[in-house]
């Protein structure tokens, strides 16, 4: 370590070949050689830090002074764990230890706070490592991209892993569960990671698995909470921390804050609002858990009635197709809820009955209710514009009436009702004709 300085300013494929232990300590002393501190890099060379750890005397002169999180390197006397990653971490702080998991870009809004609520001054927490899906293949070009989670948690130092699945199944999980075992977390927080977690993970946390739940719970258990309350046309919705259990979204309530909605909002945007929200409230609830006055098992948390459940099912594409034959508060629901990915659908014709007739489907952007009621009125399809609004009206069966705002034809971009109407030039525009039926109403929608 005398030579520190000529060890910085050695090529880095020579400085660990030379001298493994030095290099080690010193990338523990000095973090702020940030090429040598990234834990892909630096990990083969700590076990040599550990081990010159062990054999030192208490307070030798080469115990480092400064933590780096991302490497973990331990100190004498220190609590050591041989982690995931062949590093030895040092918890002198006393600090907890938690794993996130998560995948999408909401996930890593939650993420993000995580990080900065970890790193403030007298924070009780550090983020040990984050587990996200695997790279996978998108864009045109479909090439392999890591997920939003695991490219912020690369970007801020912090180890990631992205392992296949947790099942037995899955070739790498046994593999990814040794390594949670050896790292041994106090806590693991989970926010739409997309996999199943099963008892053998769930065991390994000392405070156990929290998760953020957009919705409040026991309503609209399963994998689409958000686009299923829409779609139900709720007037309060909100988010959930809750302990993961065995089954689905039926743990004990840690809390909850609820959202009052306007009617209006889409599913793609009330998200990563429910997301910020529950982010929010992990934060406040999280000094409960590391004490023990919430605990996993439910003591100090609201236990859910299993009675008043409901569940939200995995959307599916053929589900978003609209016929009108609803009332228009449904149709308007569902273009909420299925806003982003799938959409809603509906198929028109152009010049009906003529020569040049013409169907295309398009895609319904944006909506709202012009006419709740209005009676049964059979056969009217014509699809008219209102210049008053810039508006498309279109009339269900049972008499109700929806404005579409935005529509997006085939292979165009969305654009406003109007321009849609200009681009027809006159032409008439019907909704397909398909058989009657007396609909859906959701509850609530005739008030």
């Amino acid at each position: 370590l005398r030579h520190r300085r000529a060890l910085v300013s050695l090529p880095a494929a020579r400085a660990p070949r030379a001298y493994p232990t030095a290099f080690a300590l010193l990338l523990a002393m000095y973090p702020a050689a940030s090429h040598r501190t990234h834990a892909a890099f630096a990990a083969p060379y700590a076990p040599f830090a550990g081990r010159a750890l062990r054999n030192s005397p208490r307070g030798c002169a080469f115990t480092p002074p400064v933590l780096s999180s991302r490497l973990g390197v331990g100190s004498p006397g220190s609590r050591r764990t041989q982690g995931a990653f062949g590093v030895v971490r040092m918890m002198s702080d006393a600090r907890k230890k938690v794993v996130f998991l998560g995948t999408p870009e909401v996930a890593a809004q939650s993420l993000r706070r995580l990080i900065d609520a970890s790193r403030a001054d007298g924070a009780v927490f550090e983020l040990s490592a984050v587990v996200s899906n695997p790279p996978s293949k998108s864009g045109r070009k479909k090439q392999l991209q890591a997920s939003p989670v695991q490219a912020l948690a690369e970007a801020e130092g912090i180890p990631v892993l992205t392992p296949t699945g947790l099942l037995k199944k899955y070739e790498d999980s046994a593999e990814f569960l040794e390594q949670m075992r050896e790292l041994a977390p106090d806590l693991c927080i989970t926010a739409a990671y997309g996999q199943f977690l099963p008892k053998s993970f769930l065991s390994i946390p000392k405070c156990g698995t929290l998760n953020i739940h957009p919705s409040l719970l026991p309503q609209f258990r399963g994998a689409s909470p958000v686009p299923r309350a829409l779609e139900a046309g709720v007037e309060v919705t909100g988010v959930t921390v809750l302990f993961t259990v065995f089954e689905m979204d039926a743990g004990p309530i840690v809390g909850q804050a609820e959202l009052v909605l306007s009617g209006d909002e889409k599913a793609d945007e009330l998200l990563p609002l429910l997301f910020d929200q529950g982010s929010d409230l992990l934060l406040q609830v999280l000094p409960d858990v590391f004490s023990g006055e919430k605990k996993q098992h439910g003591e100090g948390c609201v236990m859910q009635d299993d009675a008043a459940a409901t569940h939200a099912a995995k959307m599916s594409k053929e589900e978003g197709e609209l016929w009108f034959t609803e009332n228009a508060m449904y149709a308007h629901n569902k273009v909420r809820a299925f806003a982003g990915w799938p959409g809603t659908t509906a198929e028109f014709v152009i010049n009906s009955m003529e020569p040049d007739e013409e169907k295309i489907k398009v895609k319904i952007v944006t909506t709202r209710v012009r006419r709740k009621v209005g009676g049964a009125v059979l056969g009217v399809h014509q699809i008219s514009c209102d210049d008053t609004t810039n508006t498309l009206v279109i009339t269900c069966d049972d008499g109700s009436q929806l404005d579409v705002i935005e529509i997006q034809p085939p292979g165009k971009k969305a654009m406003d009702a109007k321009s849609f109407w200009n681009g027809m030039r006159g032409r008439r525009v019907e909704r397909a004709r398909v058989p009657w039926s007396p609909g859906a109403l959701p509850v609530g929608s005739l008030k």
